[in-house]
């Protein structure tokens, strides 16, 4: 794997280590305390990632099985991502359909059977989500090949197997919106969210519209297994805003809305029954 690592570093992509989708390294600050890197310690998620040859030798000999993280803006990328078991190819059937065929580009098979098609970013604010089932990563990472999928498959580069193509420039029409907003769904859950995984799990499975509330209701609920000593504060504070990252929310957001729910943990009490934005 490290062979990998070092070959997407040559290429110009900086990288780091995976424990399955989130950062192998631990945190580096406490929980209320975000950093993106400026103190000089790893342990800030995507922001730790590097060409360095040496620092990626040293990540990989200390996680030898760690998949690999590639920051999709830091390096020039924005990604199609399609999720077929959320509805995704139907989606992008229907996208097409309306403005034609996506520019063909580097496109990677995830694990789960979907797609990332890897653009050149545009330098320039992009949706996170462009229907059931297909999101933007332009804001956080992807997990990139040959790392291996939780279900045991591998992540594989299409075509040739290689990575190393020129990108496609993003296409403009997916900037614009695609159609009526959808309403904002009241945050309701058929399962408990008793646990730190479970939190983790609802926050996911944000839709566009309902990202921060959903990391929000979710951080209140997570500071309450903090304080009732069923959690670590570092746990928390990772797993959330990682979680945050992967459906397209900024660090500094994530930290905004975390912070948010310390100050005022009791106004979560009656998020599932509410519609709407929380904070």
């Amino acid at each position: 794997m490290v062979a990998h690592a070092l070959a997407y570093a040559q290429h110009g992509w900086s990288v780091f280590p995976l424990a399955g989708k989130t950062p192998a390294i631990p945190r580096a600050h406490e929980t209320g305390h975000p950093c993106r890197g400026e103190c000089g310690q790893h342990g800030h998620g995507y922001h730790d990632a590097t060409r360095d040859q040496a620092q990626i030798r040293a990540w990989w000999d200390r996680y030898p099985s760690a998949g690999i993280g590639l920051p999709c803006a830091p390096n020039g990328l924005a990604v199609v991502d399609v999720d077929p078991r959320n509805g995704g190819h139907a989606t992008l059937r229907a996208l097409e359909s309306q403005h034609g065929p996506l520019p063909g580009t580097l496109m990677q098979i995830t694990g789960g059977d979907g797609l990332h098609l890897v653009y050149d970013h545009p330098g320039t604010d992009l949706p996170g989500k462009l229907g059931p089932g297909i999101d933007v990563k332009a804001n956080g990472y992807i997990v990139a090949a040959p790392s291996t999928h939780p279900s045991g498959a591998r992540y594989r580069w299409s075509g040739d197997g290689r990575f190393d193509h020129p990108l496609a420039d993003w296409p403009a029409f997916l900037s614009a919106p695609t159609g009526p907003p959808r309403p904002v769904s009241p945050i309701v859950s058929a399962r408990p969210f008793d646990g730190l995984v479970g939190l983790v799990a609802f926050v996911l499975e944000a839709r566009e519209g309902e990202r921060n509330s959903r990391l929000f209701w979710a951080g209140c609920r997570a500071l309450e297994l903090v304080r009732a000593g069923r959690v670590d504060g570092d746990a928390v504070y990772g797993a959330l805003t990682d979680a945050a990252a992967r459906i397209g929310l900024s660090e500094a957001e994530a930290s905004r809305t975390l912070r948010s729910a310390e100050r005022a943990p009791r106004r979560a009490e009656r998020a599932p029954r509410r519609a709407g934005a929380i904070a």
